[in-house]
């Protein structure tokens, strides 16, 4: 044979094989050869070689194209083969020179022994001919193009029924056994061919192999019921008929193949009542109030009105969207007497069915000959619109990908409702009535499960029957699919289903059953999905927080936040992503636990470890960048320590509306920072992770995180030892240190800062050492220590001075006040506290003017200034209330209540201060609380209620003491030594 097409395109002449390498002239040949010995118009090769956008010159290269071919078959002795003939070119071949027609001959005659019975030439002939074909046809480089396709699916199914003929005649032969494996692998690539299933079946019934032939009908028509919407044909079903009843003659062969059907007489038109909803399942549930609520809306009549009834129901995949409506559709079939049509828009690959295929379905179905309907789907849609005019019909199309293939299907009459749904919103759709079709709550999925397995079995092990519902999301199609397999398995328990889906890796697999399960179902959504969108979806999954702000989309494309905010709005739109408005404001975004697993499945399988890692890196970065502006807003230009990790800056306008209120956005992101500290300490990055983690604490303090706080810096410790960072280990050190004497668990705090001060040195960082040494001696002021504590401020403010941090500078000046306050050196406490607001100045930090403020509230108190005292709490309320600090609110309420108890308002003061112990308490701030009780002992000891004064006092010196606060504890005492002498 010289020419070859049944596999990679091959030319071979008298001497030697040709290789024409270069794409047009091989498309232009395989066309000229699959229309062998007719003649091809150029219009066609222009078509072929360009598609709908051909060059000017066009026609002219095509000439080149043929001169060029005709000169490749010349060098290897092929002469006259390809000639001009108008209105194009012509191929002259030999029929033995071209496997095309040397297959067709060798068909034809395996067909025609087969049908004589002799079955041994027929087996051969068959053999012969399929022996021809080398793999799937290759033009370009594996593709195909358009014009190609048709004549090249003409091929491929000439081949498929040869396959078929050629395993009758095997049959006949009694080759089953032989037969299983190759049937398997042809029905699993052809899963829509049924006469390949029925071989399948008759091969493995013969092979006594009964469950398997009955199985392989059971998955048959789940396929054909999912992706066509129609029942098994005559053949399937009395196929099965005769294995359950026995009656399947295992001796007898086949009957040969038979002749192609002849062609249906012509229907009059409008004779048809089309029935093509498929069958309703036995134990729907849980729909109750949607289904109530649909019936009204589709049970509704139109009236005067003559707008569509349209009707959609979204929901992701799984969720149950095409039984619902199957179930609905057969609630309201005796309203519609003249049919119910249904269509399944998607196919199995995840492409749109094409309106043309399904109108000429509906039309073949409303009783259209086939030689009646038009070509063009503008002339099929206005076909089918006519027809139902005057009829009552109700339309179900399921799965719909976009508005604009449910567009050629509608009616154009308000007569005819259509019911459809998809995993995407159709907004688009004019009047449409939409639903939104949720997971099953925990009752309903009970109520499910119940009615697969029996009440009985459910009730004896509702622990394990809850725990089943979670791990399947509330999914129906998951809770079906469980159920289905614990009532084939009796003697499984549902304990055993659920140690069986705990195991993410294979959770999926797990549902799975009879052909039918959760993968398939996102897949087909996924497939459908662009790449970027594709791609989003993936690196999703390594996000390990339980929902997420829209801008994390930005660093897991590499792309600005516009471009990457679109994109996860089409995962919106394929159901593959939840979102919720957080109090009418917040969007927040979510993975369903199934489809996470899912996503995580195609992350393994498309994406390398170092891709991951990379991605990983972004989206860190850009969490570190927004952490610091919250951090910025709230506290001003602080000089933080920070580490060398990159930062990945967002647009600003993306950075004002995620952090506008950085205290609300902290608290919204607080469960994910913990699981972005702890993710990247999963990856080593301990730059980062201790980074992340020592920006968090100013929020963690003023929202008192305390637990945070101490969970983020033990992970962050751990990698920073782990992989010698000695200087993100003390930084670690000294914040932990620093938690602790919030805490006032003082010897704790004393050891680890201590550890860091030190560390600090070796490092060569005077920053970090100065920030140890100003808690160092925050710890000897609270235990009463006030020289040591002086002298350890004097060499922490030199180091920070120099550091320029104008914010830790602030604190020191402000707790140096505070012992000079204690020493009655009011003052030069006022000096201090005035150096300190002017350090504020140049920072410009909320908390820790406001901070300032109520220390020179406290001298004001001091000298008698009272008025000034209240103007300075005043304004440090404003501060605090700006910058969201719970336990600062407490400490100025406690001011403003002495202020008024000296200026004689004891009632106010009285409830001021209860006021600020309910926030202390609320906030669990134990100092706070002592010295607001210490507060109240000496507001109700003034007023001579000493028994009421004494319970406070001793509140006070409670917290006091399990505090080792020395000073505070001397100043309780002294009150109540003052009221025992009074009696």
């Amino acid at each position: 044979m010289r020419f070859r097409m049944l596999g990679p395109l091959e030319v071979v002449g008298p001497e030697g094989s040709v290789l024409i390498t270069a794409e047009r002239q091989r498309i232009m040949l395989a066309l000229l050869l699959m229309e062998a010995n007719r003649v091809v118009p150029t219009e066609r090769l222009v078509d072929a070689v360009w598609g709908d956008a051909p060059p000017s010159t066009a026609r002219g290269q095509i000439q080149i194209c043929v001169s060029m071919v005709r000169a490749n078959l010349a060098k290897v002795g092929l002469t006259d083969v390809i000639h001009t003939r108008p209105p194009g070119y012509v191929a002259e071949i030999a029929d033995d020179d071209l496997d095309l027609r040397v297959f067709d001959r060798l068909a034809l005659a395996g067909r025609a022994a087969a049908e004589a019975g002799r079955y041994a030439e027929a087996d051969a002939v068959f053999a012969e001919a399929l022996s021809l074909w080398r793999g799937d046809i290759h033009i370009d480089n594996g593709a195909l193009r358009t014009a190609l396709q048709a004549p090249a699916a003409r091929l491929n199914e000439q081949r498929l029924a040869v396959v078929e003929q050629w395993v009758d005649v095997q049959l006949a032969l009694g080759q089953h056994q032989q037969l299983v494996e190759q049937l398997i692998d042809l029905v699993m690539q052809n899963p829509l061919r049924e006469h390949l299933r029925a071989q399948l079946m008759t091969a493995l019934y013969r092979s006594g192999r009964q469950a398997e032939a009955l199985e392989a009908y059971r998955a048959g028509r789940q396929v054909l019921v999912d992706e066509l919407g129609i029942e098994p044909g005559e053949e399937l079903r009395r196929l099965e008929e005769a294995i359950l009843s026995g009656e399947l003659d295992t001796t007898l062969p086949p009957p040969p193949a038979p002749a192609p059907p002849p062609a249906p007489a012509p229907a009059a038109e409008g004779s048809g009542v089309p029935r093509l909803l498929p069958g309703a399942i036995a134990d729907f549930t849980g729909r109750d109030a949607m289904v109530a609520r649909l019936r009204e809306v589709l049970e509704t009549d139109a009236g005067d009105s003559y707008g569509l009834r349209i009707l959609s129901v979204t929901g992701k995949g799984g969720v149950g969207k095409t039984t619902l409506a199957v179930h609905l559709g057969h609630l309201l079939a005796d309203r519609y007497p003249d049919g119910q049509l249904f269509a399944k828009l998607r196919g199995p690959s995840a492409q749109p069915v094409p309106p043309t295929q399904i109108l000429e379905r509906f039309l073949r179905s409303l009783g259209v000959p086939g030689t009646a309907i038009p070509d063009s789907v503008e002339e099929r849609a206005e076909l089918f619109r006519n027809h139902i005019a005057d009829r009552r019909v109700l339309i179900v199309l399921d799965d719909a990908i976009d508005e604009a293939q449910v567009r050629w299907l509608l009616p154009g009459s308000c007569s005819c409702p259509v019911l459809v749904t998809s995993r995407s919103r159709l907004t688009g759709l004019e009047g449409t009535h939409a639903v939104q079709l949720n997971v099953f709550t925990t009752d309903q999925a009970l109520q499910l499960l119940s009615r697969i397995l029996g009440a009985e079995r459910v009730e004896a092990d509702l622990p394990h029957a809850l725990e089943l519902i979670e791990l399947c999301g509330g999914l129906a199609l998951a809770l079906r699919v469980v159920a289905a397999r614990l009532a084939a398995r009796q003697h499984w328990t549902l304990g055993h289903m659920v140690a069986r889906l705990h195991d993410e890796q294979r959770r999926l697999n797990e549902l799975t059953h009879g052909g039918v399960g959760v993968r398939a179902s996102l897949a087909l959504a996924y497939q459908g999905l662009p790449a970027e969108a594709q791609c989003l979806f993936r690196r999703l999954s390594m996000l390990e927080a339980t929902d997420f702000s829209s801008w994390v989309a930005a660093p897991l494309l590499d792309l600005d936040v516009a471009t990457a905010e679109d994109t996860l709005e089409l995962l919106v739109d394929a159901q593959l992503v939840d979102v919720e408005l957080i109090d009418g404001l917040r969007a927040r975004y979510r993975l369903h636990d199934l489809v996470r697993v899912y996503s995580q499945e195609c992350l393994a399988e498309k994406e390398s470890t170092v891709q991951r890692a990379a991605v990983l890196s972004r989206v860190l970065s850009t969490w570190l960048h927004l952490l610091e502006e919250a951090h910025r807003r709230v506290y001003g230009g602080e000089h933080a320590i920070h580490g060398d990790a990159p930062r990945r800056p967002l647009d600003r306008w993306v950075v004002d509306r995620e952090v506008a209120d950085p205290v609300a956005w902290f608290d919204a992101e607080r469960g994910s920072l913990i699981t972005v500290v702890r993710q990247a300490a999963a990856a080593g990055l301990d730059e980062l992770c201790w980074d992340l983690a020592l920006t968090s604490v100013a929020m963690f303090e003023n929202r008192n995180y305390f637990d945070d706080w101490r969970t983020t810096h033990e992970i962050a410790l751990a990698i920073t030892q782990r992989n010698g960072n000695r200087r993100g280990r003390a930084a670690m050190l000294y914040s932990l240190g620093s938690l602790h004497m919030f805490q006032y668990r003082l010897d704790e705090a004393a050891g680890r800062l201590t550890v860091a001060r030190d560390l600090f040195r070796e490092v060569g960082d005077p920053h970090g050492e100065a920030l140890a040494r100003r808690n160092l001696a925050f710890v000897d002021q609270v235990r009463g220590h006030h020289d040591a504590a002086m002298e350890g401020y004097e060499e922490a403010l030199a180091l920070l001075v120099q550091a320029d941090d104008p914010t830790a500078e602030a604190h020191v000046l402000n707790n140096m006040a505070k012992i000079r306050l204690e020493r009655g050196l009011v003052r030069e406490a006022k000096q201090t506290l005035e150096a300190a607001l002017a350090a504020v100045e140049r920072s410009g930090g909320l908390r820790i003017r406001a901070q300032i403020l109520c220390r020179l509230g406290e001298a004001h108190l001091e000298t008698g200034d009272v008025a000034e005292a209240e103007h300075a709490f005043s304004e440090a309320m404003e501060s605090i209330r700006a910058a969201g600090d719970q336990v600062g609110e407490a400490y100025a309420l406690r001011g403003l209540a002495t202020a008024r108890h000296r200026q004689g308002a004891h009632d106010d003061a009285i409830e001021m201060l209860e006021r600020a112990m309910v926030i202390a308490d609320r906030a669990d701030e134990r100092m706070a609380v002592g010295r607001i009780r210490l507060a109240l002992g000496e507001v109700t000891a003034d007023q001579r209620y000493y028994g009421r004064a004494r319970e406070h006092l001793a509140a006070a010196l409670e917290v006091f003491e399990r505090m080792d606060a020395v000073g505070w504890r001397d100043r309780a005492l002294r009150v109540l030594d003052g009221i025992a002498a009074v009696g």
